[in-house]
């Protein structure tokens, strides 16, 4: 089976992770994949080269990449395989398909229709104008999915639930926790809450040093000692950076920038807190889960509730109240029975729910289908 993957970018955040385990683990097995980045390449492609896959970018310039949509276009004709598997989208990636040769087409949708009259048309007019062109559709948890079934009804019998999956599930052990520590030069005996991902808007990285303000008033008089490590990076690195200053946390703040392995970062924690305004899904706070790291997360919009169950393995509420939030990470700070009941519940989930191998395997029931139709 050769397939090429139209991805939006190849840079680390969740939607590209989630196609990175996809690849790697079927690469030269069941699939021959050929990548090809809307975008100029990021970090990705260190992952993907190492497994000798062919990879090609392409500028990214004017409203929706439209300047360079030709470009674009070219590069995907010269494609001849068995699937195009369109990742993102983006709507440069889907106009470039709409007249390639190769029938067989698979969409995978990694963000939320978000709500609102204006975002319910243009997806209303994005179905209409796009689902003829493929066999499957395919959504990442069951929140998108049930957007996608009330916007477009007509064409469920396309959609197809497929959720992400981690490579890791066992609790972080001692060994483990220090040297990863050591290895980011994070003192063993500290306590760590962390967060990683996009520096953008969206993310609500300023909530999170807002809580974490909070704690270190709380505990300023503990003999525990507050690390708040923040991986990943993005615009507003410099703005978050002076509100630290200004909650006079930066000398607590931790920065360590994109990680092309997290085990380090999710090893060193002991507890996440993940704030976000829309998240399909939120894998950062799966792939803590599976490390045994238990969650304090406030998500707006978005579907981390199919994994984060609110006082059951975690704290998630859908708004972003510092007081709440502050008062849920010392409840997990000092309650070391709900710290372990939560690492235990999660981890049985991830086991029963969220396995490489039955992701790998719903992908590729979706692609048989698809080859068949």
């Amino acid at each position: 089976m050769k397939i090429l993957n139209l991805i939006q970018c190849l840079n680390l955040g969740g939607m590209e992770q989630a196609s990175y385990i996809l690849i790697e683990e079927t690469q030269g097995k069941v699939i021959d994949w050929q990548v090809q980045s809307v975008t100029p390449v990021g970090m990705g492609k260190d992952i993907l080269s190492s497994l000798n896959i062919p990879i090609y970018d392409n500028p990214y310039e004017g409203k929706f990449g439209y300047k360079s949509h030709l470009s674009l276009k070219k590069k995907v004709n010269n494609f001849s395989g068995d699937i195009i598997l369109v990742t993102g989208p983006t709507l440069t990636s889907c106009m470039s398909v709409k007249s390639h040769p190769c029938t067989k087409k698979v969409l995978s949708i990694h963000f939320c229709h978000k709500n609102g009259l204006l975002n319910l048309l243009k997806w209303k007019a994005f179905y209409q104008n796009f689902h003829h062109d493929y066999q499957a559709i395919i959504y990442h948890s069951p929140y998108i999915l049930e957007e996608a079934i009330k916007i477009a009804p007509q064409i469920q019998h396309k959609f197809h639930l497929i959720e992400n999956c981690i490579q890791r599930c066992s609790a972080t052990t001692v060994s483990e926790k220090n040297i990863s520590r050591q290895h980011l030069g994070i003192p063993a005996d500290s306590f760590i809450i962390g967060n990683a991902g996009w520096l953008i808007e969206r993310k609500r990285f300023d909530i999170f040093l807002e809580v974490c303000a909070q704690l270190s008033k709380h505990l300023s008089n503990d003999r525990k000692k507050l690390i708040f490590l923040i991986a990943g990076d993005g615009p507003l690195h410099g703005e978050l950076e002076t509100l630290a200053s200004s909650l006079n946390i930066s000398n607590q703040v931790k920065w360590i920038g994109w990680q092309k392995d997290l085990s380090h970062f999710y090893q060193s924690l002991d507890l996440l807190l993940f704030n976000s305004d829309s998240d399909a899904f939120g894998r950062t706070v799966l792939e803590a889960m599976g490390y045994g790291v238990p969650v304090v997360a406030s998500v707006v919009e978005g579907g981390t509730d199919a994994v984060l169950c609110h006082k059951n393995n975690g704290y998630l509420i859908q708004e972003h109240n510092i007081r709440k939030l502050t008062e849920y990470c010392l409840n997990l700070i000092y309650d070391n029975k709900t710290y372990e009941q939560f690492q235990i519940r999660s981890l049985n989930l991830i086991e029963s729910r969220f396995t490489t191998e039955k992701f790998i395997q719903k992908y590729l029931d979706v692609f048989t289908q698809v080859l068949n139709y």
